[in-house]
């Protein structure tokens, strides 16, 4: 069976798109040719088919941009200022954007940009509005203020109203599981700082969340701070690896996992063409391998766990009631492996 990829998907939807409004351009304009006996010659016809397309896309362009101005003026708001770079649609924008991610850090440049047009700009790649902000109150606006605000589509709500009752403060306030692995974390540090090596602190705090985050919503941690922590490349030693096999699909996993991580933020730089940088296949097919063969044993092991609980106790399972020593992984189970409703009775699909 062919396995389509992101790219090839992208370019058949693309191309339908492209091909439909041409088609029914060039049906209506012979109906009325036919209709009012006057005759387009073919060429006329096929070239100006073509020619819609991208007429029509301007049109939607400059629609969209005096939509937006119009409901700004209704909200008595400014809309973000526009920054125009040198090529069409601000590839160049893209490019250098690109050139950062692989070589700097993604926000050089940005200062200038900031400095020059304010805390808030669109970046506009290929005429699509791509936002940048750098303003705290934008940030709390967002995320808290205002939070109800910004769609995020029925999926995010209906995920958000499965793990709402698990992330209440009295779940969140023990803190006996992030200091244990902090300690992990430190006792590295200063380990690595007896050697005299210097210390890729990101890659640190990332082994540190994924371990405390795992055992907290899974109840299984990872471990990846048992794999150690990498060696500056100009180390001049390195002590050769000693992994057991369990630190070593520690390391694979919280690899895979950041890899799927920058896959995923990149495709965000490249805007709404980005499956045309996996016309070849899915970046992301390779690492989520690795992370699906990690957690999948995990899941399994919590719907066993929740087959052999006695029926009148899954009977009394409310979505919105978490039992104590339940994990994320658990409430999630409980509710997506039956139906629940009003009666209280769960249907198990």
């Amino acid at each position: 069976m062919a396995v389509v990829t992101p790219g090839i998907d992208f370019i058949a939807r693309s191309l339908v798109k492209v091909v439909v409004p041409s088609v029914i351009f060039a049906f209506t304009m012979r109906i009325l040719s036919d209709t009012y006996h006057y005759n387009i010659s073919t060429w006329v016809l096929v070239s100006s088919s073509v020619i819609f397309v991208p007429f029509l896309s301007i049109a939607r362009v400059i629609y969209k941009r005096f939509d937006h101005k119009r409901q700004a003026a209704a909200f008595g708001a400014r809309l973000a200022p526009t920054i125009d770079g040198k090529s069409i649609g601000n590839i160049d924008i893209l490019s250098t954007t690109r050139t950062l991610w692989d070589t700097g850090y993604p926000a050089d440049g940005l200062t200038e940009v900031f400095g020059e047009k304010g805390p808030i700009v669109n970046m506009r790649i290929l005429w699509s509005d791509m936002i940048f902000t750098c303003s705290p109150e934008h940030i709390k606006t967002i995320l808290a203020t205002d939070f109800n605000n910004y769609v995020k589509g029925d999926m995010w709500k209906f995920h958000r109203s499965m793990t709402r009752p698990f992330f209440t403060r009295d779940r969140i306030s023990d803190f006996e599981l992030f200091d244990r692995h902090a300690d992990t974390a430190i006792a590295l540090i200063k380990e690595r700082m007896r050697g005299g090596h210097a210390i890729d602190f990101q890659d640190l705090m990332s082994r540190f969340t994924l371990d405390s985050a795992s055992e907290f919503l899974f109840g299984h941690c990872v471990h990846s701070l048992t794999a150690g922590l990498p060696y500056p490349h100009n180390a001049s030693y390195v002590p050769p690896e000693s992994k057991t096999p369990q630190s070593a699909r520690a390391d694979d996993f919280a690899r895979a996992f950041l890899e799927a991580q920058e896959i995923i933020s990149s495709r965000e730089r490249f805007g709404w063409i980005w499956p045309l940088a996996e016309v070849w296949g899915d970046k992301t097919k390779e690492p989520m391998k690795v992370v699906n063969a990690y957690l999948d044993p995990i899941i399994q092991e919590a719907i066993a766990k929740k087959d052999a609980t006695p029926k009148a106790e899954k009977e009394k399972t409310e979505p919105s009631h978490v039992e104590d020593g339940a994990t994320l992984l658990d409430h999630l189970v409980s509710l997506t492996s039956g139906a629940w409703n009003p009666s209280g009775r769960s249907t198990e699909s």
